[in-house]
């Protein structure tokens, strides 16, 4: 299966939206993260829930279902960084020791690793 396909299948198992752009690689996974992230923060923190993002104008999510929309932004990118690694196993290390993410962002991808008991390299961890 291809990333995408894994990725959109591991959100959908989960009952979360995908995202409203459809994402082919890990490094535009992250990039949307980081969309949340930020969205979320200007909105009044990651607990804030899918609607209420939603109705602050993120449109990343291009409309949610209603078993969704109590999702806190937190919960959500967690799955998705969940879902990324599940898509991508550890090489999405990689990717992320060749760009420059938040910290929230890598939070939520070492995090996801080890829950999925993918090893994380040296230099990821979280404090």
């Amino acid at each position: 299966m291809s990333f995408d396909g894994e990725f959109t299948f591991c959100m959908h198992s989960s009952g979360l939206p995908t995202p409203a752009q459809a994402l082919e690689s890990g490094g535009e996974v992250l990039e949307f993260l980081e969309e949340v992230h930020h969205a979320a923060e200007a909105a009044g923190g990651m607990e804030i829930t899918l609607a209420a993002l939603e109705a602050a104008g993120f449109t990343g999510l291009g409309g949610i279902a209603a078993e969704a929309a109590a999702v806190t932004a937190a919960a959500y990118a967690g799955a998705v960084a969940g879902c990324l690694v599940a898509a991508t196993g550890s090489t999405i290390f990689d990717l992320l020791s060749q760009t420059n993410h938040s910290s929230g962002v890598v939070q939520n991808v070492v995090v996801a690793a080890n829950d999925q008991g993918v090893a994380v390299p040296d230099g990821f961890a979280v404090a």
